[in-house]
């Protein structure tokens, strides 16, 4: 995954790899993410061929949240925004977090 300096309204700067998601059974290079999400503390939750990994603000991979199928897009929700919603091909997963999602277009408390 790509990360891009905001420069100004409309400008980004140049980009970095923010991270790198572990492909199954140790293979490199044969798929990326698909969806993404972020909670309040920035963490990333991105979709890949093995389940949501998990990556802190800077990069690092905190680890990987399992799902009997692949998932393809992640999005918080619920009464108080901690349960992490997973679709996949045939199925919609839930998973009852302890940090809250971030809600975009408003600031998270």
């Amino acid at each position: 995954m790509m990360a891009y300096r905001i420069e100004s309204p409309g400008k980004i700067g140049k980009g970095k790899v923010f991270c790198t998601v572990t492909q199954p059974n140790g293979r490199r290079g044969i798929s990326g993410g698909d969806g993404a999400t972020i909670d309040i503390k920035g963490n990333v939750y991105i979709t890949t061929a093995i389940g949501v990994q998990v990556f802190n603000s800077h990069g690092k991979q905190l680890g990987v949240i399992k799902f009997p199928e692949q998932p393809a897009n992640v999005t918080f929700g619920g009464p108080e925004g901690k349960t992490l919603y997973v679709t996949a091909r045939t199925s919609v997963y839930t998973c009852l977090m302890s940090v809250r999602g971030h809600v975009f277009g408003r600031h998270s408390p």
